[in-house]
C-alpha cells in the first residue's frame, strides 16, 4: 500500500563509502561531510518502497520502478549524507542532482535532470539527456556529455572533455588539456594554461585568456575570440573564408626557451578571428 510517510535509516560508516542511488523523479541530495556515518532520508509517495541497504563500506538506495504516465506521482526527495571523499554513483530519469562537499569518483546519469558538483577529488563523469551541468571543482579528470543542457565548471585542475549537442559551455578554469564541442552552443574559456580544443557548429569560441599550449578552434559561422597575455610570442595559422582577421596583440618574437607561448589554429568559414591582449 502507498504512504507518504518519510522514511529515515542510519549506518556507522567510519571510512569513505562506496554510494549508489537510483530514482525515478524528483530530487537527489547527497552532502559529504566530517562524519562517521551515513544517514538516508527519503520524502514521497512510495517512500517506504524505497531499498536501503548496506554491505560493509557500500551503500544502496535504489526507488521502486514506476511505469506508465503516473510518474509524477511518485516523485521522491532523497537525502544522503555520506563521510568526505566518498564514492559516489547517481542515476535518475528526471530528478535534479544536487552534491555538496568533497568526493571522490563520481559517475552521474540523469535523462533530465540538472546536475550540480561542488567538489569532486578524482575521476568524475556525467551524462545527461536534456539537464544543464554544474561543477563547482574538479581536481581530476572530468569526462561530461549532455544531449542539450548547458555545461559550467567554474575549476578543472586536470584533463577535461566536454561534448553536447546545442548547449553553452562556459569553463572558468584550465590547467590541464581541455576539448569542447558542442553542436550550435557558444564555447567560452576564462583561463587556460594547457592546450584546447575547442569545436562548434555556428556557436562562438573564446578564450578571455590562453597563457599557454596549443589552441585549437573549429567553427562555421561563429566568431574566435582569442586573449593574449602581453609579451607572450604567438604562432598563428588561420583560415576563414569569408570572415576578418583582427589583432591587437603586439608582436615579441620567437620565445626564449622554456617561456609560455601560444601556438593558435583557427578555422571557420564565416565567422571573424579576433586577438586581443588579455
Amino acid at each position: 500500500m502507498s504512504t507518504t510517510h518519510p522514511v529515515e535509516r542510519g549506518f556507522d560508516t567510519p571510512r569513505p563509502i562506496d554510494l549508489y542511488v537510483e530514482n525515478g523523479s524528483g530530487s537527489v541530495r547527497i552532502a559529504a561531510a566530517d562524519t562517521q556515518r551515513t544517514t538516508v532520508h527519503v520524502a514521497g509517495k512510495d517512500a517506504e518502497q524505497v531499498v536501503i541497504t548496506q554491505d560493509g563500506d557500500s551503500v544502496t538506495v535504489v526507488a521502486p520502478k514506476v511505469r506508465g504516465f503516473f510518474g509524477l506521482d511518485h516523485k521522491l526527495d532523497m537525502e544522503v549524507s555520506v563521510p568526505s571523499h566518498s564514492r559516489v554513483v547517481v542515476k535518475t530519469g528526471s530528478a535534479d542532482i544536487d552534491v555538496t562537499g568533497v568526493v571522490g569518483s563520481s559517475k552521474v546519469k540523469s535523462g533530465s535532470g540538472q546536475v550540480d558538483l561542488d567538489v569532486v577529488g578524482d575521476v568524475a563523469v556525467v551524462d545527461t539527456g536534456s539537464g544543464d551541468i554544474h561543477i563547482n571543482e574538479a581536481r581530476a579528470e572530468v569526462r561530461i556529455r549532455s544531449g542539450s543542457g548547458d555545461v559550467t565548471i567554474d575549476a578543472a585542475a586536470a584533463t577535461t572533455a566536454v561534448s553536447t549537442g546545442s548547449g553553452d559551455v562556459e569553463v572558468s578554469r584550465v590547467a590541464g588539456p581541455l576539448a569542447v564541442k558542442t553542436g550550435s552552443g557558444d564555447l567560452e574559456v576564462g583561463e587556460a594554461s594547457g592546450d584546447v580544443t575547442m569545436t562548434t557548429g555556428s556557436g562562438s569560441t573564446v578564450i578571455r585568456t590562453a597563457h599557454r599550449g596549443r589552441i585549437t578552434s573549429k567553427g562555421a559561422s561563429g566568431d574566435v575570440r582569442i586573449g593574449i597575455p602581453a609579451g607572450t610570442p604567438v604562432w598563428t595559422d588561420i583560415k576563414t573564408v569569408t570572415g576578418q582577421l583582427t589583432s591587437s596583440i603586439e608582436g615579441v618574437g620567437e620565445p626564449e626557451p622554456g617561456a609560455d607561448s601560444v601556438e593558435l589554429r583557427a578555422t571557420t568559414v564565416s565567422g571573424d578571428v579576433v586577438l586581443v591582449p588579455a
